[in-house]
């Protein structure tokens, strides 16, 4: 005589999903775990990944720059012009004995040049292997936020700075423009 399923149904359930056995099957096993089972979880959400931008404003607007390539941010002394240095390099900063070029960010962006203040900064960042200044009216901080934040650029945006906005990124409760690096170092082509 063959037992009885408890009488709350519990079983009734688990083996409604169970799939017939086939002796033949290897992996009779599997399909069973995986027809009664639930999936676990923890297994089945992605990781998030959390990505650090450094925030940094020119006139009223918000920029971010990707943290790993930000090497410190110092205050503003005495940057030296150079005679017929490509356009937007304000000058060369002494940097503890090592010569830093230094980069007029706001006209590469199509703004004034900077009036320097009490609030300006230069972030020292890296791209082709070598160290650039980079010269911004404040620093605000370092924020993290999941990498499923980070927007393209809006239309408007895309038209303007298409060539160095690569993202839109939330920040201080507004959206900061992630700038890309390499692409504000390429000059475009001239045309002939």
């Amino acid at each position: 005589m063959s037992e009885k399923l408890p009488p709350f149904g519990f079983a009734e359930d688990i083996l409604a999903k169970v799939p017939k056995a086939d002796p033949s099957d290897p992996e009779q096993i599997v399909r069973f775990v995986e027809a009664v089972a639930p999936p676990d979880k923890q297994e089945a959400e992605k990781p998030v990944v959390t990505l650090q931008f450094v925030t940094f404003s020119l006139d009223d607007e918000l920029y971010a720059l990707r943290v790993e390539r930000v090497r410190e941010v110092i205050r503003v002394q005495r940057i030296t012009r150079v005679p017929q240095a490509p356009a937007h390099v304000r000058g060369v900063h002494n940097l503890r004995g090592a010569i830093l070029p230094v980069l007029e960010v706001r006209t590469r962006l199509g703004l004034e040049p900077a009036e320097i203040g009490p609030r300006s900064r230069i972030v020292v960042a890296e791209s082709r292997h070598r160290r650039i200044g980079l010269l911004v009216d404040a620093v605000h901080q370092v924020i993290r936020i999941p990498e499923s934040a980070v927007e393209p650029p809006p239309p408007e945006v895309h038209h303007r700075l298409s060539e160095y906005v690569v993202g839109v990124v939330p920040a201080h409760g507004r959206l900061a423009l992630l700038l890309s690096l390499d692409k504000l170092l390429v000059l475009p082509e001239l045309a002939p």
